[in-house]
């Protein structure tokens, strides 16, 4: 799911969503897992994590890149303002590095004022 909407000031943001929402049961084991996983974490040596992705690599960072490019949509880039993982979906929230047009001031909804992150 991608959504995106325009400040007065002229700067576009957007959200990208993919997931399935998760029954009961899962989120008590999504949650177990995370505990864990940051126990683990703390008893590894510092520099264990080389081998885990980047801040903005994975597929949905992919699949956010192919949409771009097929909408013509932040044709400057991005940048992330924020990114999560709860409830079963993977979000990234981001804004364009350019500016909008006066198309896309008519075309695009207004952002409220709690889009700002």
């Amino acid at each position: 799911m991608f959504k995106a909407c325009v400040h007065p000031d002229q700067s576009k943001q957007f959200s990208y969503r993919k997931g399935r929402p998760m029954q009961i049961e899962q989120k008590v084991m999504m949650q177990r897992m995370a505990e864990e996983r940051s126990m683990q974490r703390r008893a590894r040596p510092v520099n264990a994590d080389r081998y885990d992705k980047e801040p903005g690599e994975g597929p949905l960072y992919d699949e956010l890149a192919e949409l771009m490019e097929t909408k013509q949509f932040c044709k400057e880039g991005y940048f992330e303002l924020d990114s999560s993982f709860e409830h079963g979906y993977e979000r990234i929230i981001g804004e364009c590095n350019d500016s909008a047009t006066a198309q896309e001031m008519q075309k695009l909804p207004a952002c409220g004022p709690e889009d700002r992150l």
